[in-house]
């Protein structure tokens, strides 16, 4: 029989559950916390006890969970620090259940030029760049005006010009003396290098085809398929790991200001792993990380004997930093019509999508033809080493077929599939739900991917497909537990957003981040705040091997992982646009206050 592991729950929590229980009744004495937190209002999303007046923290624990001001006070002395709410809420802390976080750690060091189509743009970015990297570090990437013509596409914004726009190195030469940059465009189309990447490539006085030359001078704008491209390619250094490392920790301080205590990442090499490791050791790593290979990295984590919930140094089960299920991709995405479909896509008649490497004899993405056994032998490999599989399945026909694998994997070797998550799941016809919830699978869900896709979904599905799209509501009611992950940083068409208050807006209200449209898009799909909240946190702890039974709520005996808001966004769910995160807990240690 093939499970995957249930931790169980330590004695300590037993322990300190009955220490709470008789604290609160009133007859013990008890220790002093180190953290009160009282005075206001205290979502616990715990069924048996939702609200709550006061808690109180000792180390990384929470001891005492009250309904009154006054039972907080046998907690405190004159070393406990104690947080008034006043008219501000307490959480449980938010978990991202779909990160890609080398990706977004990156963002805030790279060149972002998604928004930019012009020279003062690009200049100022440019130079915002070079005062976070230091001297002979590369700026590359950028993406040029992938936002702005995503947006032209759709017509929600005109075209300055029907020419597009072709930057020249002189715009940027002065401000990155000391740093090459090959920058490019959205569409991979356009590069540009500056004269300091031209100079590394022995470029920069030779002419080649595929450069822009004006007044016999290089301009530094490449066209795709330049033989000048692959010259500087092969000189471009890679970042140095300090430049990474500042990355990953620039990315840490900004999910602890946004009130997120986990990110559930996915990784396609160990590098990352070690970073995690390092920062760790460091006492730098200030959110718990659930690292999710990639299926590519599958035979390598079997023969270093690793399984889903270990450390990646010591191979103990640990609560802070571990691995997790193996990451899969099935279809593609709609925004480029790669989902699979079981009817053609209304814009483009002749075509349902693709499958991916994972479920087709194609060694890349894109293919045509499926091979359900390809899939297959994937997750019953994981299975039978431990793992459990999440699969990216967003158009119908891809949810449908994942299913019927998993189906096979439960019947072939009584597997239990409680574990294993459909992520995305966008666009899920009726008869899936039933299925789903056979299997117990969990739906990894992205809300703040709703604000840009329901520009075009229409276009692509069709108004009544389009019903079916993002079945928040549908998922709750059937009795699936769902969970939210933000998917940052996005592509080349999108940025997306993982504060707290774009994902919860966007599955309660289904509106943009302007609060638009009003009354929400496909309002029959919107679900309460509570359920929000509960998607956002304690969903997010059950999906890691059930730890919801040890964090993801408030409760005597959990893990301190908590938020406090500065607005009560559950009485007033209307405000959640406005929410600001004041404080963040993770582990017992206050990692951040506003």
């Amino acid at each position: 029989m093939h499970r995957t592991a249930t931790p169980r729950v330590p004695l300590l929590i037993v322990f300190l559950s009955i220490l709470g229980t008789a604290a609160c009744a009133g007859g013990s004495t008890v220790e002093p916390a180190d953290v009160v937190i009282r005075g206001g209002a205290i979502y616990t999303v715990e069924e048996s006890q939702p609200w709550a007046r006061g808690i109180a923290i000792t180390n990384n624990r929470i001891v005492a969970v009250v309904d009154t001001d006054q039972e907080t006070e046998a907690y405190i002395d004159e070393s406990t620090r104690v947080v008034e709410l006043g008219g501000r809420l307490a959480l449980p802390g938010f978990i991202d259940a779909h990160s890609h976080f080398q990706g977004f750690a990156a963002q805030q060091h790279d060149i972002m030029l998604m928004n930019v189509d012009s020279n003062e743009g690009l200049a100022d970015e440019v130079a915002r760049i070079v005062d976070i990297v230091g001297p002979g570090e590369w700026i590359t990437g950028g993406d040029w005006a992938g936002a702005i013509q995503w947006m032209e596409g759709l017509g929600e914004i005109e075209a300055a010009s029907t020419d597009r726009w072709e930057p020249d190195r002189a715009t940027i030469d002065d401000i990155t003396a000391d740093n090459p940059a090959l920058l490019t465009s959205y569409d991979g189309e356009l590069f540009l290098a500056n004269t300091a990447a031209l100079r590394a490539a022995g470029l920069e006085d030779t002419l080649l085809d595929g450069m822009k030359v004006e007044n016999d001078r290089a301009t530094g704008l490449l066209y795709a398929g330049s033989p000048a491209i692959d010259r500087i390619r092969e000189v471009i250094k890679p970042k140095s790991e300090e430049r990474i490392l500042n990355e990953y920790r620039e990315g840490l301080r900004l999910h602890a200001e946004m009130g997120i205590v986990e990110i559930h990442d996915m990784f396609r090499g160990f590098e990352q792993i070690e970073r995690y490791v390092t920062l760790q050791e460091n006492g730098e790593l200030t959110a718990r990380i659930w690292a999710r290979p990639w299926l590519d990295l599958s035979e390598e984590m079997f023969s270093r004997g690793l399984s889903m919930g270990d450390h990646p140094v010591t191979g103990e089960r640990d609560y802070f930093l571990r691995f997790g299920g193996f990451k899969s991709a099935n279809d593609g995405m709609l925004g480029s019509r790669g989902a699979m479909l079981f009817e053609p896509y209304a814009d483009r008649p002749d075509y349902s999508g693709h499958y991916q490497e994972y479920n087709s004899d194609s060694d890349t993405f894109g293919s045509l033809v499926g091979n359900p056994e390809v899939y297959y032998d994937f997750v019953r490999d994981a299975v039978e080493h431990g793992f459990a599989v999440d699969s990216h399945t967003i158009g119908d026909r891809g949810i449908s077929e994942a299913i019927d694998v998993l189906e096979r994997i439960a019947a072939d070797l009584d597997a239990d599939m409680s574990m294993f998550r459909l992520i995305h799941a966008e666009v899920v016809q009726p008869r899936e739900f039933d299925r789903i919830k056979a299997l117990n699978l969990i739906v990894e869900t992205n809300p703040s991917q709703l604000p840009d896709d329901m520009r075009w979904l229409r276009e692509r599905l069709g108004p009544e497909r389009e019903k079916l799209a993002f079945p928040f509501r549908t998922f709750i009611d059937e009795g699936i537990v769902m969970n939210f992950g933000s998917d940052v940083p996005g592509n080349a068409g999108a940025i997306f957003f993982n504060h707290p208050r774009y994902v919860l807006n966007a599955a309660v209200h289904r509106t943009n981040n302007e609060g638009e449209p009003a009354g929400g898009w496909q309002p029959h799909h919107k679900i309460s705040m509570e359920e929000a909240i509960r998607s956002f946190t304690l969903n997010g702890a059950y999906a890691t091997m059930r730890e919801d039974e040890i964090r993801g709520s408030i409760a005597v005996g959990k893990l301190a992982d908590v938020v406090i808001v500065d607005r009560n966004i559950i009485e007033e769910p209307g405000d959640v646009l406005s929410m600001e995160i004041d404080m963040t807990i993770v582990d017992g240690r206050v990692v951040f206050e506003r």
